[in-house]
């Protein structure tokens, strides 16, 4: 987190008391079209616990340390686990949660980051039945999203997958 300065920490400031940070994690381009009034939006919806940015960075670093530790041996006490990508999965959730709740206008505008992130993790997952992912979280994944039935094609979760 980073300073409460610039448009998106003016934002922030405006709409809500109190101490605030700016996420730096906020790719250009959304911050480029989003409004003060929009940034002050998503930041009140944020004190109720529906940050949508927030949510996308999560998304987004996790995808990306699943992709990077596909690379690495399953010895490696430094990998993810198929716990984690579970975890990846409750945040992608959480996103579309986070996002629904938003005008759809605002929403859309946020769009283009989860789905580059999306398309990241598209790009070494394959379709899954869900059933292992099911297994790991303890859940019915009846309905839920798609990254639900998704799970990395190569790497240490592969091996860990195979368990379930």
């Amino acid at each position: 987190m980073g300073s409460t300065t610039g448009r998106l920490g003016r934002a922030l400031n405006a709409c809500q008391s109190g101490p605030v940070t700016t996420p730096d994690y906020l790719p250009a381009d959304v911050e480029e079209v989003l409004t003060d009034a929009e940034l002050a939006e998503i930041a009140a919806a944020a004190r109720r616990h529906d940050d949508a940015l927030a949510y996308s960075r999560a998304w987004e670093l996790h995808v990306e340390k699943i992709d990077d530790d596909r690379s690495l041996p399953w010895e490696d006490r430094t990998v993810w686990t198929e716990h984690d990508l579970v975890a990846a999965m409750f945040i992608r959730d959480f996103v579309e949660d986070a996002l629904g709740l938003l005008r759809p206008e605002l929403a859309a505008k946020v769009m283009p980051w989860v789905e580059r992130t999306d398309d990241r993790f598209r790009s070494y997952t394959a379709e899954d039945s869900g059933e292992r992912v099911a297994k790991v979280a303890q859940i019915d994944t009846a309905g839920r999203g798609w990254w639900w039935f998704r799970v990395p094609t190569s790497g240490p979760i592969v091996q860990d997958l195979a368990n379930y």
